[in-house]
């Protein structure tokens, strides 16, 4: 009968191991995910700045980006690559952060603040244009998302316009 109160103590011993191990896991796991969320969201600010800031410092990029009246024709190649370059950038980065949002690393909060972004930038027909040629680079569920976006300021711009 000694044993048999041993054995069964050692049973409910190796339980209450087990649950205590499976607690501190799932705790370590929260707090990964809460920082791996924290790093996406630093990393999007410094992208977003970098990018922006290549505006403050170029006054030629901020005038391209200004003058929509100008046919991009008029522009040299230079500045067609430059116009280009920066709004590449956005998007990509508006990539990572879809695909972010996607496996729930980017918080939702953060992630209307980008799709906000998107939403202006898509606003500008010249970027729209810029997109339509150049959006085979992108992911497909990317693609996808801009394509709603794109579908829906246009159909508010022809409400607007009638």
């Amino acid at each position: 009968m000694q044993l048999e109160n041993i054995a069964l103590i050692a049973d409910i011993v190796q339980a209450v191991a087990v649950v205590a191990t499976l607690i501190f896991v799932g705790v370590q796991v929260r707090y990964s995910t809460r920082i791996a969320r924290m790093t996406a969201a630093q990393n999007s600010a410094q992208l977003l700045a970098q990018n922006l800031g290549r505006v403050t410092d170029s006054p030629e990029l901020a005038e391209l980006l200004t003058d929509t009246e100008r046919p991009l024709e008029d522009y040299s190649a230079a500045q067609r690559l430059r116009l280009s370059n920066f709004v590449a950038t956005g998007f990509r980065h508006l990539e990572v952060l879809h695909a972010h949002r996607r496996y729930d690393i980017f918080e939702e909060e953060l992630w209307q603040g980008a799709a906000g972004r998107l939403r202006r930038m898509l606003a500008n027909p010249r970027i729209r244009n810029w997109w339509e040629d150049n959006k085979d680079v992108y992911a497909a569920s990317f693609r996808d998302h801009v394509a709603k976006e794109v579908e829906i300021i246009c159909a508010t711009e022809a409400t607007e316009q009638s």
